[in-house]
């Protein structure tokens, strides 16, 4: 089968290509499934690159985390979704750019029906990671003020989204005017462009003074510590991903500021089941499996009442996933982009 691998650490346009490669066999707990489409997630990039990610391995290695596509195989406990179309995340969060794809059971759900393969693929990760951190983790209420950064990527458009239908009150970050735009379209009430902007000041001139109820911060790196400057009493910051910070997250900031703030940081990570062994030690803890149906049950009555919209803003054959991962990089892409799996 047909697989977007990246062959050694580099560039992705210099160190991905397109594979054949021997078809996985599900074990226990796991399915099967034959991809029609799959997301680029900006943790893309720095696997190519050989950065910190969650989950590494060493090349040669297929990308791909989140999936469309239908159920044709399955190990023991998988049997109730054999035939169904799914939208699923991958097993360690990597091989959903294939014709086929290995995904824990508990990670799959049943594929929206309003929406089409690509739209399906890019809609998974996203919603799921914002309804968990603004709606479980930080309680979000309506009237609140929610500050996105990376407001114009896939999450932080569903971020942006999901916020406006809670009725919160949105403030976009994004670089220039194209992507303000954009997040405007998307149900923020106000854009910051980083490029140009006292971040600070524009945030308490939105909010009167009070600060960000919520940060949802997709960015990380050096921006941090002034978003902390931007909370506002008793607020929440989500620290959701780290695009701009070279240890992937791993830095060390100053809890100091937390204190003076008097602001609560709240961690979300978007993963359903009990880890074992070393990922415990290491304090991975993730939500257990009947929380990932609840939030998807959620999501499915806002895109039927038109609240939320996903779609692929971008649709690439796995060809070009080498080059747009270098768009990704290089801030150039706006929304989800996915892969064709079926016409490539």
């Amino acid at each position: 089968m047909k697989a977007v691998q990246v062959i050694s650490h580099g560039r992705p346009a210099e160190v991905i290509r397109v594979s054949e490669v021997a078809v996985p066999e599900p074990g226990p707990g796991e399915a099967r499934i034959a991809v029609s489409a799959a997301s680029l997630n900006f943790g893309d990039g720095p696997r190519a690159l050989g950065g910190v990610a969650m989950a590494t391995l060493k090349p040669p290695f297929t990308l791909g985390m989140d999936v469309c596509g239908v159920v044709e195989a399955v190990g023991a406990g998988g049997e109730a979704w054999l035939g169904k179309r799914v939208v699923g995340m991958t097993k360690m969060a990597l091989g959903g750019m294939a014709e086929k794809a290995i995904a824990p059971v508990t990670g799959l759900f049943d594929a929206p029906a309003q929406l089409d393969d690509a739209a399906a693929a890019g809609f998974l990760l996203p919603y799921h990671v914002s309804y968990l951190g603004l709606h479980i983790r930080a309680h979000l209420r309506a009237g609140e003020s929610v500050l996105v950064t990376a407001a114009a990527s896939g999450v932080g458009t569903a971020a942006v989204q999901l916020a406006s239908a809670a009725g919160a009150r949105v403030i976009a970050l994004a670089g220039g005017a194209k992507k303000g735009a954009y997040c405007l379209d998307q149900g923020a009430s106000a854009a910051i462009d980083h490029q140009k902007d006292d971040l600070f000041d524009r945030v308490m001139e939105f909010t009167g003074g009070r600060g960000a109820d919520v940060a949802f911060d997709l960015v990380g790196g050096e921006l941090t510590e002034t978003i902390w400057t931007c909370m506002a009493l008793e607020g929440r910051y989500l620290p959701v991903g780290f695009n701009d910070d070279a240890q992937g997250g791993f830095t060390r900031r100053a809890l100091r500021k937390v204190s003076i703030g008097n602001f609560s940081v709240l961690g979300v990570m978007v993963a359903y089941g009990v880890p074992v062994g070393p990922m415990r030690r290491m304090g991975m803890n993730f939500f257990p499996p009947e929380t990932g149906p609840k939030v998807h049950a959620a999501l499915l009555e806002l895109i039927a009442r038109g609240e939320i919209r996903p779609a692929a803003a971008r649709r690439v054959r796995m060809q070009e996933v080498a080059q747009v991962l270098e768009d990704h990089l290089a801030r150039r892409t706006s929304g989800r982009t996915v892969v064709d799996i079926s016409a490539s």
